[in-house]
C-alpha cells in the first residue's frame, strides 16, 4: 500500500534540545517510546509494539528500581538500546538506569519503566492502578509526581452511539478523540471525521497493534487518506468480529507521536 512521506510543518521546525533525549524525526528513525490514546486515561506512553508502560510509586530515588524478583516476575523492565529517542512533541529525557543483576533498564524523567504481565496486547492497560502504586505514564510526567490524576474520558462507552451510528473523531497534531469507544458486533457505524490540525491526517482501521494493516470490507481497505486541515471526511463500516481495535494516522511520525485511540468491540 503506497504511503506518502509527507512531514508536516511542525516537525520541521522541532530541534533537539542539549540535555534530554533526541527527538524521532521519521518513521525509520525509530523512537524508543511511543504515545497511544485511551478514552479514560488520555495519553500514555507505550513500546513499539503499544504494549503499555507503567510506573511504580514506590521508586522513591530517582533513576532508581525497587522492583526485584516476585515483583520483576510480574512486572518486568523495559530494556533498551542507545540512541534513545521520544516522538515529536513529546518532552522530556529518556536515560538507561543501572539494575542490581547489571541490566539496564529504560527511565523516562528518572521514572524507571515496566510493563505488567497481566496485559496480553496492545491497548491493553490493566496494569492500571494495581495495589495504588503503578499506573501509566503520560507525557511530561515529572519524577515524584505521584500518582497521576485520571484523565477526563474522552470518550462514551455505549455500545450504540445514536441510530444513525455515527462517531465524531477529531484529528490533530497529535492525537486522535471519539466520542465513542466500545463498540457492538454487526452494528454499522459512520465515523464523521473532522481535522482540526495544521497538517494533513489520515484514518485508518485496524486490529490493535497493527501498523498500518487497515482491515478490509467487500475488498476496499477501511481507511481515508489525505484529509486536509479544516476537512471534514466519513467512512462507514460494520464490526464482524469481536476485540481489540484502533483508529490510527500512519502520515511519517504521526503514529509514534499519539495518534492511535484504542477501540473495543463486543458482542
Amino acid at each position: 500500500m503506497f504511503k506518502r512521506t509527507l512531514i508536516s510543518i511542525m516537525l520541521t521546525i522541532l530541534l533537539v534540545v542539549p540535555g534530554t533525549s533526541m527527538v524521532a524525526d521519521e518513521m525509520n528513525d525509530m523512537p524508543t517510546v511511543f504515545v497511544r490514546q485511551d478514552a479514560a486515561l488520555g495519553s500514555y506512553l507505550t513500546d513499539p509494539d503499544g504494549m503499555t508502560l507503567y510506573m511504580f510509586t514506590k521508586d522513591t530515588v530517582a533513576g532508581e528500581s525497587t522492583c526485584y524478583d516476585d515483583c520483576a516476575a510480574n512486572w518486568p523492565p523495559m530494556t533498551a538500546e542507545e540512541p534513545l529517542t521520544l516522538p515529536m512533541l513529546v518532552h522530556g529525557e529518556l536515560s538507561l538506569i543501572d539494575r542490581t543483576d547489571g541490566s539496564k533498564q529504560l527511565a523516562y524523567n528518572d521514572i524507571p519503566l515496566y510493563y505488567w504481565q497481566g496485559d496480553k496486547q496492545a491497548g491493553d492497560t490493566t496494569g492500571h492502578g494495581v495495589g495504588d502504586v503503578w499506573f501509566v505514564v503520560a507525557p511530561g510526567t515529572e519524577f515524584g509526581a505521584g500518582a497521576p490524576d485520571m484523565a477526563s474520558p474522552v470518550a462514551t462507552d455505549m455500545g450504540t452511539p445514536a441510530a444513525a451510528g455515527d462517531i465524531n473523531v477529531t484529528l490533530t497534531e497529535y492525537s486522535i478523540t471519539a466520542d465513542v469507544s466500545t463498540l457492538k458486533v454487526g452494528q454499522e457505524y459512520t465515523f464523521q471525521l473532522t481535522n482540526d490540525g495544521v497538517s494533513v491526517h489520515e484514518f485508518v482501521v485496524e486490529k490493535a497493534g497493527a501498523k498500518d494493516e487497515p482491515l478490509e470490507a467487500d475488498g476496499k481497505e477501511l481507511e481515508v487518506e489525505d484529509i486536509k486541515p479544516g476537512a471534514t471526511a466519513s467512512l462507514t463500516m460494520t464490526f464482524e468480529e469481536a476485540g481489540s481495535y484502533q483508529v490510527s494516522c500512519w502520515v511519517e511520525g504521526h503514529y509514534p507521536a499519539g495518534m492511535v485511540f484504542n477501540l473495543k468491540v463486543v458482542d
